[in-house]
């Protein structure tokens, strides 16, 4: 059977597919690349909160075009997507342009007017480009009805393109450079619409694509990026920079003191961390045996009755505790780091300066997520250190993520404790807010391992200075150590007097945990967690997150539980009024769970705004064959399953796959690319009942792999990189085949009645991804993303469920049999 026609379907040239593939991947590479950019210019949060309203303007131009009669039947077609894709490069320009120069500060909403302002024009700005990618898409997906399952396989593909490309384009180009990378690829997708026969535009798309090019090399002179003046840390000039798909790398030269050496500072995303160095020129042995008083550490408490210690450090950065192991004659020193540019400054680019650290012969240096390499290790460590490796960057996820690291969760104190010694030590800092979740974690884990209880084994404390502190919210930096064999009291007497020794650096000890005294104030939490009969309770009294984070839900930094927050908390985090305020205070507010919950509030209404009120207004102008609303719903919950997907993939496979830049290259470009795989073999589908069927496939392999990938990475978790990706394709395989197929199935079937329907259908799902993508990370947070994997599979039941409904509401042949071509 044939699918019966409205309206005659237009040719679709075959260079139309390449510029199709093009602009797609041009539009992924740009959201992908603002992410960054905003990363730096921001916080990272609102990097997120930007870069998803922005997609939020993708569905709206196709809501747009389902009102625009002319545009979406009688307009030339090569020239209106031409023209679309020349407009994406230009106002990507634009837009950039103009966003360095709005004066937004997003933490100064709730305290200066203005940005009641600034806020609606700096989002309006940012969606532009993506509006005009997202015309030129629905209009090809509406006016090429014929071939839509082809057209929607390219569109997949190139989004997968764009996915692994940002790799290679962010180190090369930079955060700006990578943008205007972006616009030189939508001209060429609109030279590739003009070709055919037009010449004029092409013209003009060649002469564009050409300056942007070159731009592209020279963006970050052109089009310096601006950072907000509530994260900037210090003025100074960096002498050096580099970007990578996890953060922008700044080096500062600091002067020292009268009579002392200066020393260097590694800038993460413009002051959102930060990690240094002193100069160990003319070497560290050199300075290590004529200036050992110059190196001082906190670190140097987990040496205490440990000769020829071997140490694992986790998130070594600029190397402090490695230079501190090596003072204490470290046997053995494995320093793990997962961002590459900064092993690259540190051990090659500028190893003078570092005097050779990392090359010394105990010293190992590994770039990897912690807990992945810990996983493969079979090494027993006398201490494992992280000093404050969760930084409030995001990880290389993209606008996708506002996830943590797998390094505190309660999965990970079990693989500490299987590779620590009998009298092996644990060493974390973290702001003293996050002290209480660590003991609750380490309780818990000795509980699940039946070793017994854990009140001996603990000890807290902080020294922290004034100027590190932020008002009435306690140490910025406070220190956890949990020992697997009980804390002896002439060790803990060791501990007091070493720290003690800092007080004549303006450091105070205060104890907040210890077996042998009561906690230094009134505020026993630090002791209830430890002791208390009823632990749940403990948690449910707290306005704080107390529980322990797992892997499943690896939200360490969230800080206070849903249930807690109130109005007063979203006013008082948008209070910033004076600039670092909110550098201080994001250790301890819930600044991811506020952003969540603005996005969600902002993107329902929104949608509600752009679907449902046109619909309500124009419902009478339409003449379909079936309720829209039906249709609404199917694609809605194609939108919401799929992001749900893939967001899920992305955490659970950073522990698997170790390195933020594989998740990239292969979990989300591969999703795309097979999901655009199978929206191509879906064309090629011409028996009956495919959509159900389809639909019930995708439903059984979506349940499968919430099931079956936990088992799986536990039991390959210890393979070679190599196997790993290879099992992660295999996983992520089927899945995006069967996930490519409901939606060109579905659109075809639902072109047959109206022009306008794949319009609809366009911005139905860009506006519910986005939704999709909040309710993700909050139910991910409260439930665990085995639950969203199993919330998608919902989501495909309900689709499946509007497909037979329709199918049963037809008055012609059953709707589940026009998918035959």
């Amino acid at each position: 059977m044939t699918i019966p026609e409205s309206h005659p379907a237009d040719p679709i040239h075959p260079l139309q597919f390449i510029g199709l593939l093009l602009l797609s991947l041009a539009t992924l590479l740009l959201e992908l690349a603002l992410t960054r950019v905003l990363s730096v210019s921001l916080w990272y949060h609102f990097g997120f909160l930007v870069i998803s309203t922005a997609l939020l303007g993708f569905g709206a131009s196709g809501v747009t075009l389902a009102l625009w009669t002319r545009l979406r039947e009688r307009v030339d077609l090569g020239r209106s997507v031409a023209a679309c894709s020349l407009c994406f490069a230009c106002s990507t320009l634009l837009s950039f342009w103009l966003m360095q120069h709005i004066p937004f500060d997003p933490f100064s909403i709730a305290v200066d007017r203005r940005q009641f302002l600034f806020m609606p024009i700096y989002l309006v700005v940012v969606a532009l480009p993506f509006f005009c990618s997202g015309l030129g898409i629905s209009l090809l997906l509406t006016r090429g009805a014929r071939e839509v399952t082809r057209l929607y396989a390219f569109d997949l593909v190139g989004a997968g393109l764009g996915c692994g490309l940002i790799t290679l384009v962010l180190p090369r180009f930079g955060g700006s450079g990578s943008v205007v990378f972006a616009a030189f690829i939508g001209a060429l997708a609109a030279l590739s619409f003009s070709l055919p026969s037009r010449r004029v535009l092409a013209a003009g798309s060649t002469v564009a694509a050409i300056l942007l090019l070159a731009g592209s090399f020279h963006a970050s002179q052109l089009l310096p990026i601006h950072v907000s003046a509530n994260k900037q840390q210090s003025p100074i000039v960096p002498i050096y920079a580099a970007w990578n798909t996890l953060s922008l790398v700044q080096v500062v030269e600091m002067p020292g003191a009268k009579g002392e050496s200066g020393s260097r500072r590694l800038i993460i995303d413009a002051g959102t961390a930060a990690t240094g160095m002193q100069d160990l020129r003319p070497g560290v042995r050199t300075v290590l045996q004529q200036h050992p008083e110059a190196i001082d550490d906190d670190t140097d408490i987990v040496y205490i009755g440990k000769a020829a210690a071997r140490v694992l450090i986790i998130g070594s950065g600029a190397g402090y505790q490695v230079l501190e192991a090596l003072k204490q004659k470290a046997a053995s020193i494995t320093a793990v780091e997962i961002n590459p540019t900064t092993n690259d400054i540190v051990a090659n680019r500028m190893n003078d300066y570092w005097g050779g650290l990392f090359h010394q012969p105990e010293v190992h240096l590994v770039t990897d997520e912690g807990r992945s390499f810990l996983r493969r290790s079979h090494e027993k460590y006398d201490a494992i250190i992280s000093v404050h490796t969760i930084s409030n960057a995001a990880i290389a996820s993209g606008a996708l993520s506002l996830a943590e690291n797998y390094v505190f969760t309660r999965e990970a104190f079990d693989d500490y404790l299987d590779h620590l010694t009998p009298d092996g030590i644990l060493f974390f800092t973290r702001p003293e807010a996050q002290i209480p979740r660590l003991l609750s974690t380490a309780r818990e884990s000795f509980a699940a391992r039946n070793m017994g209880p854990v009140a001996n084994h603990m000890f807290a404390f902080t020294n922290g200075a004034p100027n590190i502190r932020s008002e009435g919210r306690g140490s910025f930096a406070a220190v956890f150590l949990l020992q697997k064999s009980e804390i002896r009291p002439r060790q803990l007497q060791q501990i007091r007097q070493i720290e003690k020794d800092y007080s004549g650096s303006g450091f105070k000890l205060k104890v907040l945990y210890s077996p042998d005294e009561a906690p230094a104030d009134s505020f026993s939490l630090y002791n209830e967690i430890a002791s208390a009969p009823d632990l749940q309770a403990v948690y449910d009294r707290s306005d704080s997150q107390l529980a322990p984070a797992t892997d499943d839900k690896p939200f360490f930094n969230q800080h206070m539980r849903w249930s807690r927050i109130r109005w007063r908390t979203i006013v008082d985090l948008f209070s910033q009024a004076k600039p670092g305020d909110a550098r201080l205070s994001l250790e301890d507010r819930p600044i991811a769970e506020v952003t969540l919950l603005v996005l969600l509030v902002q993107s329902v209404l929104i949608a509600a705004a752009c679907i449902l009120l046109p619909l309500i207004v124009f419902h009478r102008q339409t003449e379909w064959e079936q309720r829209p609303l039906a249709w609404l719903a199917y694609f809605a919950a194609l939108g919401l399953g799929y992001i749900m997907v893939e967001i899920a993939l992305l955490q659970r496979f950073l522990l698997f796959l170790g390195q933020p830049i594989y998740t990239y290259a292969v979990i989300l470009a591969g999703l795309l690319i097979f999901t655009g795989v199978g929206s191509w073999v879906a064309g090629r589908m011409k028996q009956t009942h495919a959509l159900s069927r389809s639909l019930v496939v995708a439903l059984a392999i979506v349940v499968i792999t919430a099931l079956v990938t936990p088992p799986v990475f536990q039991f390959f978790l210890g393979y070679a990189l190599g196997v790993r990706i290879a099992i992660s394709l295999l996983l992520v395989a089927p899945l995006g085949l069967a996930l490519g197929m409901p939606f060109p199935l579905g659109l075809r079937l639902a072109s047959a009645q109206t022009t306008s329907i794949g319009a609809w259908a366009w911005g139905v799902n860009g506006f519910f991804t986005v939704i999709g993508t909040v309710l993700a990370l909050i139910l991910g947070m409260i439930f665990g993303f085995r639950v969203v994997l199993l919330l998608s599979a919902l989501c495909y039941a309900g689709a499946l469920f509007v497909a037979g409904w329709q199918a049963r509401a037809s008055t012609e042949t059953p709707l589940v049999e026009r998918t035959n071509a």
